[in-house]
C-alpha cells in the first residue's frame, strides 16, 4: 500500500485536502508496528518500505497534514491524557533515531553498504528529525514539558552515532580512484562522498543551532543542560578527536543534590522534579516527564505497584512545585553570592 502511495505522491498533492490527515492517521497505526531493521534499512531481500515511508513523511509534513497531529498531542501532554497521537510522534522519532544507530553501526562493523549510501541514509534520518522535531511547527509539540524527553533523547542518540562514523567516512574520502557506489550503479568520485559528508554535518549543525537559538526551544535546551550533562560531554569529546566543529553545545548544568530535601526528588530517576505528580496506588511522587514517559508505553503500569494507569491514576502536586522553584531559586541566589 505505501509503494503504491509513494507512486503519486506528490509535494503539495495534499494541500487543503482530507486525503493527506487520512493517510498520516494510517502511518499513526503502521508505525506501531514497524522494526526498523526490518523495514526501515534497504537490502536485498524480503520487505522494504525505506524509501515510500521518508517520502510519504516528508510529504505530509510540508502539506501541513501532520499539524493535526502535533496539536492533539500537544494537548494530550499538558493534560496528562496521552492518547494516539502523542504514542505516534513518539514511536516515529524512536524509528528515526534507531534507524540511524543501526546505519552507522552497520557500517562500522560490517560494512553493509559503502560510504555514500551510508551518508545518504543517514542524511534521510537527519532531515526527518529536523522536520518532525526541530522545526518551527513541531518544535512547540515536543517542547511540552515531558514530551521533551523524546525528542532529546533521539537529537543526542543520533549526533553520537553520526559522530561515530565521520572518522570512516572521512577516511573512505581520502583514499583517490576509489569507485564508490550506489546501489551498484553509478560510479561516484571522492569530492561527491566529501560533499555528501559536509551536507551532514551542516544538516547536525542546524539543529543544534535551531535548539540553542530558538525561543520556542527554551523548554528543550533548559532540560538538556540539566539532565544530559554527560552525554553533553560524550559529544563534546567525539567532536573534538575528530576534529570537527558543529556546534556550540550548551554548558551543563546540574542541581546542588547534597542539600536537596528528599520529597524534592523524583521516586524513580532520584533527580530534582520540575513538576511533580503523586502516583495515588504507591503513593510515591515523580516528575512530570517521568509519567509521561510511562504513559506513552503501549499499556501504561505504575513502576512500584504494576497496576494500570489512567487519567485518575495521579494528580499535579501545584504547592510542591513551588516549593522546588523557591528551593531552585534559593540555590541560585546562592550560587552567585
Amino acid at each position: 500500500m505505501l509503494g503504491i502511495i509513494q507512486l503519486w505522491c506528490k509535494k503539495g498533492q495534499f494541500k487543503n485536502s482530507n486525503i493527506g490527515e487520512t493517510i498520516a492517521f494510517g502511518l499513526m497505526k503502521l508505525s506501531e508496528y514497524l522494526d526498523a531493521e526490518e523495514y526501515l534499512l534497504p537490502h536485498g531481500t524480503g520487505l522494504n518500505l525505506d524509501s515510500a515511508w521518508f517520502k510519504i513523511m516528508y510529504v505530509l509534513y510540508t502539506d501541513g497534514c501532520l499539524l493535526v497531529t502535533y496539536h492533539k498531542a500537544a494537548l494530550q501532554i499538558k493534560s496528562l491524557r496521552v492518547g494516539n497521537e502523542a504514542r505516534w510522534l513518539a514511536r516515529v522519532v524512536e524509528l528515526v533515531a534507531t534507524r540511524n544507530n543501526l546505519v552507522t553501526m552497520k557500517l562500522l562493523e560490517c560494512r553493509c553498504w559503502d560510504s555514500y549510501q551510508a551518508v545518504q541514509l543517514i542524511m534521510k534520518s537527519l532531515y526527518l528529525l529536523k522536520v518532525l522535531v526541530f522545526s518551527l511547527h513541531s518544535v512547540e509539540t515536543f517542547s511540552s514539558f515531558g514530551f521533551a524527553r523524546v525528542a532529546l533523547t533521539a537529537l543526542i542518540q543520533v549526533t553520537s552515532s553520526t559522530l561515530a562514523v565521520i572518522p570512516t567516512i572521512r577516511a573512505e574520502c581520502a583514499r583517490p580512484n576509489k569507485a564508490i557506489t550506489e546501489e551498484n550503479e553509478a560510479e561516484l568520485s571522492e569530492e561527491i562522498l566529501r560533499e555528501a559528508l559536509d551536507d551532514k554535518i551542516r544538516a547536525l549543525t542546524f539543529i543544534w543551532n535551531y535548539l540553542m537559538t530558538s525561543p520556542k526551544s527554551k523548554t528543550l535546551l533548559t532540560i538538556l543542560k540539566r539532565d544530559y550533562g554527560e552525554e553533553l560531554n560524550r559529544i563534546n569529546s567525539s567532536a573534538t578527536k575528530a576534529d570537527i566543529q558543529i556546534f556550540l553545545l550548551p554548558q551543563a548544568e546540574e542541581d546542588d543534590m547534597a542539600n536537596c530535601p528528599d520529597r524534592l526528588l523524583d521516586g524513580v530517576t532520584m533527580s530534582v522534579m520540575e513538576s511533580p505528580v503523586l502516583l495515588h496506588k504507591s503513593q510515591v511522587t515523580v516528575d512530570e516527564s517521568t509519567l509521561v514517559y510511562l504513559l506513552l508505553q503501549k499499556s501504561p503500569q505504575c513502576p512500584f505497584t504494576r497496576t494500570p494507569l489512567h487519567h485518575d491514576s495521579f494528580c499535579r502536586l501545584p504547592d510542591l512545585q513551588q516549593e522546588i522553584h523557591a528551593w531552585r531559586k534559593e540555590g541560585s541566589c546562592s550560587h552567585h553570592e
